[in-house]
């Protein structure tokens, strides 16, 4: 074959142990892969044993070695013969590990890291040992930490779902975001509730499911679909059903324990459930006979192959660490003149306080305006790395969780001097607040995490830097969210302008 980089030379001796050197090679590759990227591998080990929604990932890793070591008897006969395509490949994938890292989004880098990881056995090992191996190694993408991003529309498709269900069971409700009040009590959708660990637990088992028991991918494509729905729907379930027990039995059901049990108990039902139904239309599994393919890759080319496949995520690691050289080693001098003739006044203990650890310079304060209290939060960045950049799960616009969280959505804008920004709102103690926040890229603003890296990386292409803001501006009403939002839309339209003046005072001052 002409993709192959070895045309017809044996290496000396049989094939015993050919096998074995197909692991060592592999093995070789990858360690250099895991050793090159360690800071983002250890962030996915530190979010498996944080992350409840992620605890699976050692899981991941037993059911892939299973998985290829099924493969043995079709593999037996197979040669290593390192392929052109596979060190393409290779390269591609390591170039978008470099772009992740260059703009620090940690999902793009470690996804780009198990996409090296395949690469590299394509590259090694060539085109029909890959193939057949291609099955069990796609799983090593449900190893990286992801998903946690849509939880808000989980906990909002939650709350929803539930008071639809409540009312058409005739239990009168109010709603606001997601908190709601029914007779017997008052509820509110909290990060557990939102379904994220149902929905990735279900995908993972569902893939795995449908690759052992199907062959065609029409099948496979179907109960991927229902993977995905199917938790969904439990976990509405499983919140209506909880909170009519604890409606019909006066509180004395559905809380604590009996709480999270149910949940287990409906989500494992609908589980097994989908996978004796999906069982019916079980596909035969084909035989694969073991079988000869060309010859072995002569030793100095095989291992030269492998010390390829190892330096190129090295090669890629230097060249973000030469691309990510501090512009400026200064700290930003961000003044906001522009609130400079409003008053200041002292922020209450329980006032909500964003916390962006990685920020180099922040500005918190409590205005007065219009008689009310108003705070206005800052985090400015420079010369971003990975754990001290502008998008980051560590960054919270309130981080102690004693506030409840009632709505995020987008709120009208009519003014030409307020750029789109993102609605949150929180209760606490019957004192409601209204947050307005966005982010500020060197003169473009955004709502969106992945915007705002995809303005950081045309900012620093364009030699302007990575200079960048995430700005919450907040105000509180004993009344409702609605009301303390047009106390902050109110502030925001006659204030904003100038801190956008400000943000870019502060980014050009090192550029003169």
């Amino acid at each position: 074959m002409a993709d192959q980089l070895i045309d017809s030379k044996v290496l000396s001796g049989t094939r015993r142990g050919s096998g074995f050197l197909g692991l060592v090679v592999v093995l070789i590759a990858w360690g250099a892969i895991l050793f090159s990227f360690r800071t983002q591998v250890r962030m996915v080990l530190d979010a498996w044993d944080t992350l409840p929604s992620h605890e699976h990932g050692y899981v991941v890793l037993v059911v892939v070695a299973y998985l290829l070591w099924s493969k043995l008897p079709v593999l037996r006969g197979e040669y290593c013969r390192p392929s052109w395509k596979g060190f393409a490949a290779l390269v591609l994938t390591g170039f978008l590990a470099m772009l992740g890292e260059l703009v620090s989004v940690a999902a793009v880098v470690q996804f780009a890291i198990v996409l090296m990881m395949i690469s590299a056995v394509w590259a090694v090992t060539g085109d029909e040992i890959f193939r057949r191996v291609l099955g069990p190694l796609f799983f090593l993408l449900f190893a990286v930490p992801f998903g946690q991003e849509i939880l808000p529309v989980l906990m909002n498709w939650t709350a929803d779902a539930t008071v639809v269900a409540l009312r058409h069971s005739g239990v009168p409700v109010y709603q606001e975001g997601r908190n709601f009040v029914i007779p017997s009590g008052q509820w509110s959708v909290v990060e557990a509730c939102g379904g994220i660990r149902y929905l990735l637990t279900s995908v993972f088992i569902g893939a795995v499911f449908a690759y052992l028991t199907y062959t065609q991918w029409r099948k496979r494509i179907l109960f991927m679909l229902w993977a995905i729905v199917m938790p969904l729907i439990a976990n509405w379930i499983r919140a209506y059903v909880i909170v009519m027990v604890a409606h019909k039995t006066a509180n004395e059901w559905g809380l604590g324990l009996s709480h999270i049990a149910l949940g287990w108990v409906i989500f494992g039902v609908s589980i097994f459930a989908s996978f004796a139904i999906g069982a019916r239309w079980r596909d035969p599994v084909p035989e694969h006979a073991p079988s000869s393919h060309g010859v072995q890759a002569p030793m100095p080319v095989l291992m030269g192959a492998t010390l390829l496949a190892a330096a190129i995520p090295f090669g890629w690691h230097m060249v973000v660490q030469v691309l990510q050289a501090p512009d400026s080693s200064n700290t930003p001098s961000l003044r906001l003149e522009s609130l400079a003739t409003l008053p200041q006044g002292e922020s209450a203990d329980d006032a909500i306080r964003p916390h962006f650890p990685g920020a180099r310079v922040v500005h918190q304060a409590t205005y007065t305006y219009q008689g009310q209290p108003v705070d206005v939060f800052v985090a400015y960045y420079r010369n971003q790395t990975q754990g001290t950049e502008l998008i980051n799960i560590q960054n919270q616009l309130e981080p102690t969780k004693k506030w409840g969280w009632s709505i995020s959505t987008q709120p009208p804008n009519d003014s030409p001097n307020v750029p789109d920004v993102r609605l949150e709102g929180f209760v606490k103690k019957g004192v409601h607040a209204a947050v307005y926040h966005f982010y500020w890229v060197n003169g473009m603003t955004t709502t969106s995490d992945f915007t705002s890296k995809i303005l950081e990386a045309l900012s620093r292409l364009r030699g302007r830097g990575d200079d960048a803001a995430a700005v919450a501006i907040t105000a509180y009403s004993p009344d409702s969210v609605e009301a303390a939002r047009v106390r902050t839309a109110a502030f925001a339209n006659e204030h904003i302008a100038g801190i956008l003046a400000d943000l870019e005072r502060t980014a050009t001052a090192d550029r003169k």
